[in-house]
C-alpha cells in the first residue's frame, strides 16, 4: 500500500512540474481589440537600403598594407665568419723525440727480477715481446737498463732523458 502511494506522489509531482514548464514557456497571447482587422506588416524598400560613411568622408591609405613596406636604402649584410681556430705551436723536433720515447716507455712492464749469486736479471714485458735483460742492455733499442733492483728496473733514454723506474707488474707499493 505504502508502495502505492509513493508512484502516486511521483506521478502528481511530474504532472505539476511538465504543466509549470508549459505555463512558463508558452508564448504570450497577444490581446487584439475586436474592433479592428489586423494588420500585416509593410515591408518598405527603404528598410533593404544599406547605410555606409560616404567615399569622401574615408581618408586613402597611404600604402598597400598587405604588402611589406619597401625600404629604398640599400642594407649591406656583413656575413660573420667563424672564429679562427687557434692551433697549438708546431713541436720541434726534440719535444716529438721526447713525446714518442715517453710512450714507449709507457708500454713496457717489469713482469720480474731474478738474482743468482752477484748476476741479476729483469724479465721485462715490451709492446707484447718478452725479454730477459741485464744491466747495460738495450730495450727497444733506445732505453739502456741503469740498475735492476729486487723491486724493478731502472731505465733512462740517453738522447730525450726519458725513463724512470718499473716495479714489478702485480707488485703493490
Amino acid at each position: 500500500m505504502a508502495v502505492k502511494r509513493k508512484h502516486i506522489y511521483v506521478s502528481l509531482t511530474i504532472v505539476v512540474l511538465i504543466a509549470l514548464n508549459i505555463w512558463r514557456w508558452q508564448p504570450a497571447i497577444e490581446m487584439v481589440p475586436v474592433s479592428g482587422e489586423r494588420q500585416a506588416p509593410t515591408i518598405k524598400i527603404e528598410d533593404f537600403e544599406v547605410r555606409a560613411i560616404a567615399d569622401d568622408v574615408i581618408p586613402l591609405l597611404s600604402r598597400d598594407i598587405f604588402h611589406p613596406k619597401k625600404n629604398n636604402s640599400i642594407r649591406l649584410r656583413r656575413k660573420d665568419s667563424p672564429p679562427a681556430v687557434q692551433l697549438p705551436p708546431a713541436k720541434s723536433p726534440e719535444e716529438l723525440a721526447r713525446d714518442s720515447a715517453q710512450a714507449e716507455f709507457a708500454q713496457i712492464r717489469c713482469v720480474g727480477v731474478s738474482v743468482r749469486k752477484d748476476h741479476t736479471q729483469a724479465y721485462l714485458n715490451s709492446a707484447g715481446e718478452y725479454l730477459l735483460v741485464s744491466q747495460g742492455d738495450k730495450v727497444g733499442g733506445r732505453f739502456l737498463v741503469e740498475k735492476i733492483a729486487p723491486d724493478g728496473v731502472s731505465l733512462r733514454d740517453a738522447v730525450t732523458g726519458v725513463g724512470g723506474l718499473l716495479t714489478i707488474s702485480g707488485k703493490q707499493d
